[in-house]
Parts: C-alpha cells; structure tokens; sequence
C-alpha cells in the first residue's frame, strides 16, 4: 500500500506504539507511555487516510471571470497546491469540467495539456509531471480555459466537484461593470440530495465569493447568482 518512504515511516509509528505500550504496562510512567501510543496510532491513521487517494489538494481556488456583459466571454481559473501521496505519480487530471457552452484554450501551469477528452458530456483534461516539480513536496498546479456563451442567461452556476481529498476550497465570480448581482447562494449536491451552506459574500454588487474548509469528497459545490437583465444600451454596443 506504502511506497518505501512511507513504508519506513509506518514501522517506525508501530514501534513507537509497541514502545508506548510496554511503558504503560511495566513502568511507572503509564501517562508517558499511553502518550507515545496515542500518537503514533494518530499518525498511522492519517498516512492510511492519505494513502487512499493518488492526490491531496490542501487549497483549492477557483475563479470565474465574465467579461462581457452578455455573458459570452469568460475564463476560469483554477489554482490548488497538491500534493502527490505516492512517487510514482506522474500523471494528474483535471475532470468534471462542464458548461452549457463550449470551452477551449485549456492550459496547465501556461502549457498544453497532454491530453483532453470527454467523459460523460464532462470534460478531463491531464497533464504529465515532470521530476523537476516536485509534486510529492506540493506544488501549486493552475488550469485555465475559456468559456463561450455559457452565461448569457439571468442566472449563472459556478460549480466544484471533489475528487481528491482536499482541506479547503473557494469559489469566486468576478461579473463585469454594468451588470450586478441580484441575488446568489451557496449550496452542496451529495447523493441526490441538496443542502444550502452558508450565503456567500457579495462585494461591489459584482464580486462573490464562497469558502467551504473541509469539503465533502465526491460532493459538488455550486455557486449560483441572479443578475439584472442587460440595458438596451450595452446590448447595443455588441454591434459595434
């Protein structure tokens, strides 16, 4: 399950607990011991818990920008420190991007992804690791891509599913001046069933901006807002 790392690290944490063990059994120092075993026990648990997954993401920002006050133009991006669990990890995807218009342009820290597909009308897109990133340490990773007439109604959705395990995450919509937000809520979809969070925070009546610590893995987050309609004037101005 380990690699030879954290191999070595688990048997040192079972001696520590056998080490704790006989301290609080033969000696007179039963807290000590009882200490040690407790700690040890706490560690193994958390590298079992890691080990579970290819990736851990310790913070997860993913920001929406809408140029336009059509909606047409939009770019998204997405920036975690992650962290592999195991050396020899050397691809990591992107997956659940979606949108009710077309997306492009998909880049990975400024450069091409590898390779892009569709899986289920959602989008995958995977980039190769190179040694010199050092990802076993965590490395800040960012994907980018554009949006095309995916938010040109009264209501838009920026939305996150969890798939790797992930310690905290923030989702941010930046709408353009002349179209401000009417009303926006937060809320998690897991197994079917919807639950509202907290309200997010409006700033500027074009900013919001939600943060979850802790999310649920293999739950989605959305952030959903309601903004004006556009003015005949700015309408306008498309055609020129």
């Amino acid at each position: 399950m380990f690699d030879k790392p954290n191999q070595l690290i688990f048997y040192i944490n079972i001696m520590l607990i056998v080490f704790g063990i006989l301290v609080a059994l033969l000696t007179e120092y039963v807290v000590i011991g009882i200490i040690f075993a407790v700690s040890a026990l706490i560690l193994i648990y958390d590298q079992i818990r890691q080990n579970k997954f290819a990736f851990t993401v310790a913070n997860l920002r993913k920001i929406l920008t809408i140029h336009d006050t059509s909606g047409s133009k939009a770019t998204l991006t997405q920036t975690q420190m992650t962290t592999a669990c195991h050396v020899d990890n050397s691809e990591y995807c992107f997956k659940n991007i979606r949108a009710l218009g077309s997306i492009s342009n998909f880049k990975v820290n400024n450069i091409e992804p590898v390779e892009q597909r569709k899986v289920n009308g959602d989008y995958e897109v995977c980039m190769k690791i190179p040694p010199e990133l050092k990802i076993i340490h965590g490395s800040d990773l960012t994907l980018s891509y554009e949006y095309e007439d995916s938010f040109t109604q009264s209501d838009g959705i920026l939305s996150h599913v969890v798939d790797n395990d992930t310690r905290r995450l923030h989702l941010m919509v930046q709408l353009p001046p002349g179209r401000t937000v009417s009303s926006a809520r937060f809320f998690c979809k897991f197994n079917g069933e919807e639950k509202a969070l907290l309200p997010p925070t409006v700033t500027g009546q074009t900013n919001i901006e939600a943060d979850i610590k802790d999310p649920k893995l293999g739950a989605e987050y959305c952030l959903q807002w309601n903004w004006s309609e556009e003015g005949l004037l700015q309408k306008l101005k498309h055609f020129f």
